[in-house]
């Protein structure tokens, strides 16, 4: 939250995954900051605690495929929550 509210969260997402995965395009960057700036209004919300997980760009283990988005965390009990 605090690097979308910097307008840094393109450039740490872009060296994570240069790190991780390798170079990307400039479209993605682009995509990058856009849809994380819509992110940051739909979690800033009390309703989703601040101690919940994010990951961005999340590689399937044995693909070449990726999620955008992951959202994670324990629900009301503590519990993790798999639905």
């Amino acid at each position: 939250m605090d690097h979308v509210e910097r307008d840094e969260i393109a450039v740490k997402i872009y060296a994570s995954y240069k790190d991780k995965i390798g170079r990307t395009a400039e479209s993605e960057i682009n995509s990058w900051n856009n849809s994380m700036n819509y992110m940051y209004k739909v979690l800033n919300t009390p309703a989703i605690p601040s101690e919940s997980g994010i990951a961005i760009e999340y590689k399937i283990p044995a693909s070449s495929r990726r999620i955008d988005f992951i959202l994670s965390g324990l629900d009301e009990a503590d519990r993790n929550n798999k639905k």
